[in-house]
């Protein structure tokens, strides 16, 4: 049985942000900073931590945005949604090698280590989208957007219609993303693909080695029920220098 919600996040405030001045720095700082770094040693070998840590980062890591607002008090004017929490030290049960992604590991938590083969370039991604209805022409700001589908409100939450907002993207924000091809270093010709955002994006070059720790998402193009896989990076550590 899994940690329940609300002991996750007395966990985090617990091991990762309790006396802590180099966390309400960064709190004071947000959201000019975004990306806080955080390592698993401080957990020890909590189970009741780590394992739901790599079975369900999404709820793990929404848990620690929770303990964070906890930090920040009620007086702050942001909910810390499009917190980069950059987890690193992970267990060793985590690590996988890329050649054996596969559908069992989706949406866990895992460390990989890979070669950069190809990046592309730095574009804009929206992590706090904004919406207009086109019945009342209010707009909905700030509704958070992690991965890589854009998410909306079901409905106009002044006028409660359905069916009539749209993507506002002057009312938006964004960070810097980058898509990172790596290959296994075993298997050159098994590749993945990562999407790093906001400070790890520009990071890392063509031909270093890199431990990334991240989550494998699916995405499925068209009516096709095959999936591609990709990794949704949590944070990513350079190993060796390129031609190295």
């Amino acid at each position: 049985m899994l940690a329940r919600s609300g002991d996750l996040t007395e966990k985090w405030y617990e091991y990762a942000y309790r006396d802590r001045s180099d966390v309400r720095r960064f709190v004071s700082a947000y959201p000019d900073r975004r990306s806080l770094s955080v390592s698993c040693d401080r957990v020890g070998h909590d189970y009741q931590f780590v394992r739901p840590l790599l079975a369900d980062p999404d709820e793990v890591l929404c848990a620690g945005k929770a303990a964070l607002r906890r930090v920040a008090g009620h007086d702050h004017n942001r909910d810390l949604e499009d917190v980069y929490l950059r987890l690193t030290d992970l267990p060793a049960e985590s690590e996988l090698a890329l050649a054996d992604l596969g559908a069992d590991h989706l949406n866990e938590l895992r460390t990989l280590r890979g070669i950069v083969a190809e990046t592309a370039p730095i574009r804009p991604k929206v992590i706090r989208a904004g919406f207009r209805c086109g019945k009342c022409e209010a707009v909905t700001k700030h509704v958070a957007q992690p991965g890589r589908r854009l998410r909306a409100h079901e409905k106009c939450p002044r006028c409660n219609s359905v069916g009539y907002l749209s993507f506002a993207p002057e009312a938006s924000e964004y960070v810097d993303a980058q898509e990172v091809v790596f290959r296994d270093p075993d298997r050159p010709d098994e590749t993945t693909t990562a999407l790093l955002e906001h400070d790890l994006a520009g990071s890392v070059s063509t031909g270093e080695t890199v431990r990334v720790v991240g989550i494998p998402r699916a995405n499925r193009s068209g009516d096709s029920t095959v999936a591609d896989v990709w990794i949704e990076s949590v944070s990513m550590e350079r190993l060796t220098d390129p031609g190295r």
